[in-house]
């Protein structure tokens, strides 16, 4: 803080007025580049001319080579898991999984390259590989419904579960490791996960760093076969309830494979009728998951049909991560599963019902018009 001068009278400030007691005639000469007053007396400050290239060159000079972002092309996925791609550059091999706790010079800026530096780079890269794949593939997806969509590629649940994957846990060097493992359990894995998530988007930016020509292109692909599972189950899912994420389900594929949100309402329509009567309950208690997915609970719902000669029959089972998705499963499996029989002759005779119905009543209404004639 500047402080004041001792020969500044209290209170005056370290400032005086430009102008207050200036002549007219030199305020009113005054040029754009000493300042001048508008109409309401605000001084307009002078206008400064920047030259962005000069600045540009003021930047420091970079540390490595920069990997060259190709446009967006399709990748094939593997059908197993995909070969962990290899970091060209040795100095960078083992830098995603050293912690600056172990061993490292802590006052060098560039030679050495803990996982929390390599991090920072490894996340924007995340962020946008994840945020080309939902784009390419999902266009008509609202922007918000694509934000739902990539934090559930990129959030340290995802990214610990892909770093186990590939045994991490067994690279990673922390100084106090066996405290940290401690501290983890305690906390539900949480600790241990954002660690492991930290030191996968380290591996990605050393894939990138170690290979300016091809690295961005190589982790992008490994990253869209790992994510691409996960895109699928989520679409299938309807996790987040838009029908812009929906999959075509391919040709000869099992149907009961395939989620649908309106899997209760569908069997409904086919056999519900006023003497019959669909049941979901639960066939056993939910669970609540352990590990990576604590805090989530799995849903076990039957659906039984009461009608057209059946008493309480069992039809279908589904799991979900609530009642309402555990039911869709069960009427999913209703109308594909061994029950599928029983649910098309119930449908034959709901309609045929329907057709009797029908004629009933165009008979009567004809009744009623001829003897109005």
């Amino acid at each position: 803080m500047m402080k004041r001068s001792h020969d500044e009278p209290h209170g005056s400030g370290t400032k005086k007025l430009r102008g207050a007691h200036q002549p007219d005639h030199d305020r009113k000469h005054s040029t754009p580049q000493q300042g001048s007053r508008n109409e309401r007396g605000r001084q307009d400050l002078p206008r400064k001319e920047i030259d962005s290239k000069a600045v540009s060159h003021q930047l420091p000079p970079s540390s490595s080579a920069k990997a060259d972002a190709p446009a967006y092309t399709p990748f094939t996925v593997t059908k197993n898991l995909p070969d962990l791609p290899e970091i060209y550059d040795p100095k960078l091999a083992n830098s995603p999984f050293v912690h600056k706790s172990f061993g490292y010079d802590r006052t060098s800026t560039t030679t050495d390259l803990s996982y929390e530096r390599l991090e920072f780079l490894g996340d924007a890269y995340l962020e946008l590989f994840a945020s080309r794949l939902i784009f390419h593939h999902f266009p008509a997806l609202p922007a918000g419904a694509q934000s739902q969509v990539r934090e559930l590629l990129v959030k340290n649940e995802t990214l610990s579960e892909y770093a186990r994957l590939y045994s991490f846990e067994t690279r990673v060097k922390v100084a106090d490791m066996e405290h940290m493992l401690r501290d983890a359990k305690d906390r539900g894995n949480k600790g241990l996960n954002k660690i492991l998530g930290d030191v996968f988007e380290a591996y990605i930016a050393a894939i990138v760093l170690s290979d300016p020509e091809q690295g961005f292109v190589r982790a992008e692909a490994w990253l869209t076969a790992l994510w691409a599972p996960k895109l699928i189950e989520a679409a299938a899912s309807q996790k987040f309830s838009n029908p812009s994420l929906a999959l075509q389900t391919p040709e000869g594929s099992d149907p009961r494979a395939t989620y649908s949100p309106t899997g209760k309402a569908d069997l409904q329509r086919k056999i519900q009728a006023y003497d019959a009567k669909l049941t979901y309950s639960p066939y056993k208690d939910s669970v609540e998951l352990k590990g990576d997915q604590l805090g989530q609970n799995r849903h076990f719902i039957a659906v039984y049909l009461t009608g057209y000669g059946y008493e309480n029959k069992l039809l279908g089972k589904g799991e979900g991560k609530n009642k309402v998705e555990a039911g869709n499963w069960a009427a999913v499996e209703a109308m594909n599963g061994e029950c599928k029989g029983i649910v098309e002759e119930c449908g034959k005779k709901l309609a045929e019902m329907k057709e009797k119905k029908r004629q009933e009543k165009e008979a009567r209404e004809l009744a009623v018009s001829s003897n109005g004639k």
